[in-house]
């Protein structure tokens, strides 16, 4: 197939994709946590702003396409002792995830990915308070295949597939997603701009008992840029910046989002007759309630979507300073800190240790170490 028919095809299946959140979907309850915790140190450091980075074996995470330009192999590997937000209740919670990249030069890049989220343990009791044994939740996973080229001058299409697999309790399930993405270096200007596109997590729903009782994946629009606002010399600047929608939920339904409305009205003035309980709603209302939860279209307003922006120093190809700012809708803190991420990476040969600092939540708001190795040849 000609490199022009790839295109094609591709952008077809992302505009596709894309129309079809725009009129049906918003912000809802969703299943697979796992797929909302991130991944990479870099990514982390930067707020999450990463769909417009290409070259990185971690870009697969926010934007398979940042894989189709890989000049050299890559592995990373990295941990996160999530246990560290909740003491000795946080025991046995962890997230790490291994990735790999393999270039094959005119033909594209490979690269594969697994994610594991270590969910802790609880202790089991009876009558008594005290426990009869302690009971290890499992570990949810996610495994990964990606595929990049380039696709036209200055143009990058990938795509990822993916196995999830979810325990709770003795119970477990398992969906199948795929990731789109595009990323695009516009016309020379006054600085190098490349602008990024991802539509994520894009598959069937989750169901521990029955596909009456199921959750959708956590389905995401991304739209970034990255900007060299700098390049001289051994120093170079970039900023980026990533906007990020939730399009997980389908059209509600409008009987049930009058339910909603009629349990919402019933909680702030009391309990109701059945009379009362039979309130109809203006078709203004409705469309109200829709833009309050972020249905359909409105999930792509501002207030529904998360903003992210980071800045990026490189001193040389040795050292690199990262800070991020990061703003999700619906979390509501009071301090400037709270949103705040840095870090920074060291290159050494074919190795690169990253580092990073980010708001972990967490009763007391601690803040999580995050750390990455890779190893490029």
């Amino acid at each position: 197939m000609k490199q022009v028919d790839i295109l094609f095809t591709i952008v077809l299946l992302l505009i596709a994709i894309s129309i079809v959140p725009l009129e049906s979907a918003g912000q809802g309850t969703t299943a697979a946590p796992i797929l909302n915790l991130g991944g990479g140190t870099r990514a982390a450091a930067l707020g999450d702003a990463f769909s417009a980075i290409n070259n990185d074996v971690t870009a697969a995470l926010w934007n398979p396409s940042g894989l189709g330009i890989m000049d050299r192999r890559q592995v990373a590997l990295s941990y996160v002792d999530r246990a560290q937000l909740f003491g000795e209740a946080g025991e046995g919670l962890y997230y790490a995830f291994f990735a790999g990249a393999l270039p094959f030069g005119d033909v594209g890049t490979l690269g594969t990915m697994l994610q594991l989220e270590g969910q802790g343990e609880i202790d089991v009791t009876t009558t008594s308070p005290e426990p009869i044994r302690t009971e290890n939740l499992g570990t949810n996973w996610v495994w990964t295949v990606s595929y990049a080229d380039k696709l036209a001058k200055g143009l990058l299409g990938g795509v990822s597939g993916k196995v999830i697999s979810l325990k709770l309790g003795e119970a477990s399930a398992r969906a199948y997603a795929i990731d789109f993405g595009l990323q695009y270096d516009l016309p020379s200007i006054l600085v190098p701009i490349r602008v990024g596109a991802a539509v994520q997590n894009w598959g069937t729903r989750i169901h521990f008992i029955d596909e009456n009782q199921s959750d959708p994946l956590p389905r995401l629009f991304r739209f970034g840029t990255a900007i060299i606002l700098f390049n001289q010399g051994n120093n170079q600047i970039r900023l980026i910046g990533d906007l990020t929608a939730s399009i997980d939920q389908l059209r509600k339904d409008e009987d049930e989002l009058r339910l909603e409305l009629s349990a919402q009205l019933s909680n702030e003035l009391g309990p109701m007759d059945d009379q009362e309980q039979e309130t109809e709603f203006t078709s203004e209302q409705l469309a109200d309630a829709r833009s309050e939860r972020g249905i359909g279209v409105h999930a792509l307003e501002w207030r529904h979507m998360q903003k992210s922006i980071g800045l990026e120093y490189w001193l040389g190809n040795f050292l690199a300073l990262r800070v991020g700012y990061k703003e999700e809708p619906g979390i509501n803190l009071l301090n400037f800190s709270d949103h705040l991420t840095y870090g920074l990476g060291v290159k050494l040969l074919n190795y690169q240790l990253d580092f990073a600092q980010l708001p972990g939540g967490g009763p007391e708001q601690k803040r999580l170490n995050v750390f990455a190795l890779i190893l490029q040849f």
